[in-house]
């Protein structure tokens, strides 16, 4: 006797029509009706879908603008470090070997401090009496660059203060949009010297490895952190 073989449905197809009939139904903005008529989609996720992009969109346009509109900001710090920071990092005692009074690390002047660089999110609320205009810049960044030759403490130390405090000179340039002449020429001065100070420090580092090998012997292994 023979017996009826009855076709199972497969799960998989009925799954995969299903879901591609969601998806379908999902993003599709419009319908139509036996008559030919169109008729709205009234599905929410469809239409948050659609508005979450211009929605984000609208905030990025928003957000340039007001930072198209932000006020020209105009330093009026006469000294290398605003007067509230350094007051602020005596009493942190946040100060540089380069700019204690007397080797004091409570105590500074305003012909030693100069301004640590801060990473500032927006220039609607900053204060001109933290800006170094133009001339102080330059002064700036004069004296800095003439701790290159100081031999008294170590090459990290015065790689690490010049490296700072030259970011913040090109900080405070970039703040108050400074492109002239003068500013291009201090930025190929920081270029140039930031360029030699990664050279020099590459040279060191060679030399402590190679004196690590010859103190250890050419046939053993060595390992320096």
């Amino acid at each position: 006797m023979e017996k009826s073989h009855r076709q199972r449905p497969n799960p998989s197809s009925s799954s995969s029509s299903s879901s591609t009939h969601f998806r379908s139904q999902k993003f599709r903005s419009n319908s139509t009706t036996k008559d030919g008529k169109f008729t709205k989609n009234n599905n929410p996720n469809a239409r948050e879908d659609f508005v979450k992009p211009r929605r984000a969109s609208q905030q990025v346009q928003q957000h340039l603008d007001d930072s198209s509109n932000l006020p020209v900001l105009l330093g009026t710090c006469p000294f290398m470090c605003p007067v509230a920071e350094r007051v602020q990092r005596e009493r942190l005692r946040d100060l540089a070997v380069f700019e204690r009074l007397d080797g004091n690390p409570r105590k500074t002047s305003s012909d030693l401090a100069v301004k640590k660089f801060c990473r500032t999110i927006s220039n609607r609320d900053m204060p001109t009496s933290d800006l170094r205009p133009l001339p102080v810049l330059e002064d700036t960044l004069d004296y800095l660059l003439s701790f290159l030759d100081s031999s008294e403490h170590p090459f990290e130390v015065v790689h690490d203060f010049i490296f700072d405090r030259t970011r913040s000179i090109r900080q405070d340039l970039g703040k108050q949009n400074i492109d002239n002449e003068k500013a291009i020429y201090m930025y190929e001065k920081m270029l140039t010297n930031t360029c030699n100070l990664a050279r020099r420090s590459m040279i060191i580092q060679m030399d402590d490895v190679f004196r690590e090998v010859s103190l250890r012997g050419s046939g053993e292994p060595f390992f320096y952190s």
